[in-house]
């Protein structure tokens, strides 16, 4: 009887809510749903949430599926959280209120992969690498690193700090998710991509190494799995530049595919290990491709830095000052316009609050809002600005409403978690715009640095010829064999006229090289293994908080 009785009160309950306002519908199914275990939850389920967008309570009802999902009730609970998952996927609030909650261990790969990778991007988020150590240092060919004696002491190790801590329970977090996934999933892919960068980001070379290979020698199958693949053969290629295997490297580089949008990065970096190899022609040739009027939007600040030391080491001092006062012209305007974009936006809330005025970036420095602009369109960062914006008006209007509704289930248990989602996704939101922006400036400050350090020696070179003439370099012959080419193929002057098809193929004829001037000072490397990471993260990963400190 008392089975009849509950479950006919029950039903009451959900059918004349529909009488009332959307909200006072919405609470009540709530309150029904919370008591009434039993009951079929998807149909009730489905009525609150279009009861409160109805109501302009969208945000409130992600945050009522998470209150359901988490309350224990038998069928209730995974009917909550599928419907979350649903709206995770989008990211933004939903992923925020999942990665919270201890049952997203057990979600279907999909999503598995998708919080896996908001893992990762968080740990990067939390504890940013260190500034410059994004670029190859300017330390010359020859210059090796000493190995250590045997009689050494060992080094002490570096302190930790909590954000270290809490960016390594992160990644952990992350490449458990990732391996949760099975082999043969649809996401099999994805979850190994994902696996690879937070071991790399974890200092877990060999196990970023094998998980690249796996993604690798995947079949490729549509345009997504094409992608993940020029991605790993780029990674494998980077990791064998940290290795010093400067042949293993320059195969891989090769095989990125000149359709992928990887191969610029290709290009670029493979001119770093032509340049160590001592391959001149071809790292310069490289950097002729990069800088053609075709890619002029792409941003590679340090392949002027890098055209201008291998024409230091050959002497052509006039062309390297040339190169690095071409340099300085085109990107000091913009290191101060991110730095002064970085100083209206202090604090995480500051950068939201900025960005969310009326004519948005057009309050930032003329210099930075190109910039600026290109990353809050990354996907994740416009959701995360709309539903913080959302949550706020939601925030306020319920302050308006009835007190019938302040005071019911509903309002009491969803109002408080959503103001505290709201801070949570403002500072996450805050946070990536800031860290981007910083990370983007702090680089360009460092290569401004070396600019300046190879503008230094070039002038202490000039200033050392012209005391003493008879200390000059001798010219000495080339030792290298003209370029080879292919039956099919033709050797062709370049005249300043470029050409789709020779993409890729120049080499800069250096003619006689000088001997080679003093090395130029070493910077220490910082972690190579670790610095494309934080490159590489997918532009879909979202920032999201984590549990709350208290």
């Amino acid at each position: 009887m008392r089975v009849h009785v509950a479950l006919s009160i029950g039903l009451f309950a959900w059918a004349s809510a529909a009488r009332g306002d959307p909200e006072d519908q919405a609470a009540q199914i709530f309150s029904a749903l919370r008591a009434r275990p039993d009951v079929d939850p998807r149909p009730q389920i489905g009525q609150m949430l279009s009861a409160l967008d109805a109501a302009g309570l969208h945000n409130v009802g992600t945050v009522a599926l998470a209150e359901l999902a988490q309350a224990d009730r038998a069928g209730v609970s995974p009917a909550a959280s599928q419907e979350l998952s649903r709206r995770a996927a989008d990211g933004g609030l939903g992923l925020a209120l999942l990665l919270r909650m201890p049952s997203a261990k057990t979600l279907p790969p999909a999503m598995a992969v998708k919080l896996a990778r908001a893992h990762l991007e968080r740990a990067l988020v939390i504890a940013p690498l260190e500034e410059g150590s994004s670029f190859a240092t300017i330390q010359g060919r020859t210059v090796a690193p000493t190995p250590a004696l045997a009689t050494d002491a060992p080094e002490a190790a570096a302190p930790v700090s909590a954000a270290q801590k809490l960016a390594a329970s992160e990644l952990v977090l992350s490449r458990m998710l990732a391996a949760s996934v099975p082999r043969g999933d649809a996401a099999e892919g994805e979850a190994r991509e994902i696996a690879a960068l937070a071991a790399l980001a974890a200092g877990d070379v060999d196990a970023a190494q094998a998980a690249f290979d796996a993604v690798a020698r995947i079949p490729v199958k549509g345009d997504e799995a094409s992608g993940r693949h020029e991605r790993a053969v780029l990674q494998l290629a980077r990791l064998a530049y940290a290795r010093g295997d400067d042949s293993r490297a320059q195969s891989y580089y090769a095989k990125v595919s000149r359709a992928a949008p990887e191969w610029l990065d290709a290009l670029f970096e493979s001119s770093w290990s032509h340049f160590r190899n001592g391959d001149d022609d071809k790292a310069l040739g490289n950097l002729l491709t990069l800088h053609a009027p075709f890619f002029e939007g792409r941003y590679y600040p340090e392949s002027y830095v890098l055209k201008a030391l291998v024409l230091y080491e050959n002497c052509r001092y006039l062309e390297a000052r040339r190169t690095l006062r071409e340099f300085e012209a085109r990107y000091r305007p913009l290191h101060d316009g991110l730095a002064g974009a970085l100083d209206l936006m202090p604090t995480a809330q500051a950068a939201v609050e900025s960005l969310s005025r009326p004519g948005g970036v057009a309050g930032f420095p003329d210099a930075s809002r190109d910039e600026v602009a290109r990353v809050i369109s990354a996907p994740e960062l416009k959701t995360g600005l709309v539903q913080v914006a959302q949550m706020a008006q939601e925030i306020d209007s319920i302050d308006r409403r009835p007190q019938a509704f302040q005071r019911t289930a509903l309002a009491q248990a969803a109002v408080p978690r959503l103001r505290e989602a709201r801070l949570d996704l403002l500072q996450s939101v805050g946070d990536r715009v800031r860290s981007r922006l910083a990370m983007e400036r702090g680089e360009l400050r460092e290569l401004l640095g070396q600019g300046l350090r190879l503008d230094f020696e070039i002038a202490g070179r000039e200033k050392e010829l012209a005391e003493m003439p008879e200390a000059g370099s001798k010219p000495v012959a080339q030792r290298k064999s003209p370029p080879s080419v292919e039956e099919d193929e033709v050797l062709w002057p370049f005249e300043g006229e470029y050409w789709r098809d020779e993409l890729g193929s120049y080499r800069y004829q250096l003619g006689q090289k000088c001997a080679k001037p003093r090395p130029v000072p070493a910077r220490p490397s910082s972690r190579p293994e670790v610095q494309t990471a934080a490159q590489n993260v997918a532009t879909d990963a979202v920032a999201t908080p984590g549990p709350a400190v208290r």
